[in-house]
């Protein structure tokens, strides 16, 4: 291409919620900055489109639960007009016609639990109150970037020392919280619970985007996610629809960097990053422009961005080994069904729209039949009987489908990217009439009442959403990829092997979920590179 390229102090790879996140605070601290986009709209997994004429949803995330309080109110997303519709109960159904709902008000909980078990319903009190202890040690490791054990920077022995000082004030939570890392789902909920069904209700969160069953050591940790995430303020920002679909949010951080001073160019895929004598200078745009920057912070996951964009001999060997080697693919269907009326489920008798159709509703098999079914996951089988999730954003919001009809995203879990046998392209249909069959055991007139569907397997969901092994967290939340271990060990303060390149998605600390934290972060980090003072990071992030 003709003439000098264009110059920035900052160029993002992708305009997921993340990197959106990243690019306003750079540009409010007056760095120039491009996000360059390879999608025409924005969003990265966090999209509303089309599906079928007249119906949209959201095709990647479709709840909002984690966002963080700064960004909330930096970006201004309340004034930008993001509304948020508080969910419903989670409704579990089982195989044998029963029913729990869990709800955010714990007696109407226990009054659901104690017809199961008079003792689990006490015990719900004590549980409860036992996650929300330990959280308080969690929660505030959200919003920091983890410190490198190896203390290679003076920074590092700074954030030891305040991560040690925590862990003495709190040295009675240290000790249960190492357990709760350490074991499986299952070993910890049955220390409180007897009942298979509330069991499987709060166990099934430990296979999600993973092949670990629940009990599988090192799941437990899921238990706690939601309590960790939580913050003062949230409210209905807490768990919830967003108006509009959940592409709303992020059209929402797209204006807010743009007015910071952002650039951000949609339908602009990115080839390749930029490096010259050990250091990134900016990007290679599919179409040859070149942009140059004095930093570049990719949006995408760690294997797309180091094995994807960067040439091997720009890495050192061993980093490269331990990228290949972060587990990074996905385990969920994702069907979209377009329906002519409410799904009805069996197990409530009533008409018209019930509190469970503005929540989810999980189909639970028993905990000992997910860790069969994650078990034929990890061999390559789909499972024949997983647990299935589903919601009706269209409760919450009509002006996603046509009047009087519905718009109801499904994911089934169990799903492994790689088969053993076959093709997606093969088994896709199969895999969501099975799906749908199953649902129709409790939603009798689901299967009849549908007009349309979209369905993406793991291969589909890479390729439209641009995520390595279609895994939407950006690999795998288990304990070996958490924290300053996360994407890989020694590098867990969003900086990487190649000088003046950053990581700023999921795939670092705290990992996924659309919390904004990581781009937050990041940006913190490329200015405290870019600009030393401390008190200047601080007023870029006030």
């Amino acid at each position: 291409m003709s003439g000098s390229p264009a110059t920035y102090d900052a160029a993002i790879v992708g305009g997921g919620h993340n990197g959106l996140v990243a690019a306003f605070y750079l540009a409010r601290a007056g760095l120039r900055t491009v996000v360059c986009e390879r999608r025409e709209i924005v969003g990265g997994c966090c999209v509303t489109e089309e599906f079928e004429p007249g119906y949209r949803a959201s095709t990647g995330a479709y709840v909002l639960s984690m966002l963080r309080e700064p960004v909330w109110r930096d970006l201004r997303l309340v004034e930008r007009g993001v509304v948020v519709d508080p969910a419903g109960p989670s409704l579990n159904l089982y195989a044998d016609g029963s029913a729990l709902a869990l709800d955010d008000d714990l007696a109407a909980t226990q009054a659901e639990t104690r017809r199961f078990s008079a003792a689990d319903a006490a015990a719900l009190t004590d549980f409860e109150a036992e996650l929300g202890r330990l959280a308080r040690l969690i929660t505030p490791l959200i919003d920091s970037t983890p410190p490198d054990p190896r203390a290679r920077r003076p920074r590092d022995l700074a954030r030891l020392a305040a991560l040690g000082v925590r862990a003495a004030r709190n040295r009675d939570l240290v000790a249960d919280a190492t357990y709760l890392f350490g074991t499986s789902a299952t070993q910890y909920l049955s220390e409180w619970f007897e009942s298979e069904q509330l069991m499987a209700a709060l166990g099934w969160h430990a296979i999600n985007d993973s092949t670990a069953g629940p009990s599988t050591p090192g799941t437990a940790y899921v238990l706690l996610h939601d309590h960790a995430s939580e913050q003062a303020g949230g409210g209905i920002r807490q768990w919830g629809f967003v108006r509009g679909g959940i592409g709303r949010l992020t059209e929402a951080m797209a204006e807010a960097a743009r007015e910071a001073g952002a650039e951000i160019r949609t339908g602009a895929p990115v080839e390749r990053i930029l490096v010259e004598g050990g250091r990134s200078v900016g990007l290679e745009l599919a179409d040859g422009e070149l942009l140059r920057a004095e930093r570049v912070l990719s949006n995408a996951d760690p294997k797309t961005t180091f094995l994807g964009l960067l040439e091997p001999g720009e890495l050192p060997s061993s980093f490269r080994a331990a990228v290949r080697a972060y587990r990074c693919e996905g385990t969920s269907v994702k069907i979209n069904l377009a329906v002519d009326e409410l799904p009805r489920a069996a197990a409530v008798d009533a008409a018209g729209v019930q509190p469970y159709h503005r929540g989810i509703v999980e189909v639970n098999p028993t905990i000992a039949e997910l860790d069969a079914a994650q078990a034929e996951a990890r061999a390559g089988r789909p499972a024949l009987d997983p647990h299935i999730e589903l919601c009706v954003p269209t409760v919450h919001d009509p002006s996603l489908a046509p009047e009087g009809r519905h718009a109801v995203t499904i994911d089934v879990n169990s799903q492994p990217y790689t088969l053993a046998e076959g093709s997606w392209d093969e088994i896709r249909d199969d895999v969501a009439d099975r799906a749908i069959a199953k649902l129709g055991e409790h939603f009798p007139n689901l299967p009849g009442s549908i007009l349309g569907r979209q369905v993406l397997a793991p291969p589909d969901l890479e390729a439209l959403l641009g995520i390595w092994g279609g895994h939407a967290l950006h690999g795998e939340m288990a304990f070996d990829q958490l924290f300053n271990l996360r994407p890989v060990r020694g590098w867990g303060d969003y900086r990487t092997p190649v000088a003046g390149l950053y990581l700023c998605g999921a795939g670092t600390h705290p990992g996924g979920g659309v919390t904004g934290a990581n781009g937050r972060n990041c940006a913190r980090e490329v200015l405290r590179d870019a600009r030393g003072p401390a008190a200047r990071v601080r007023e870029a992030l006030r």
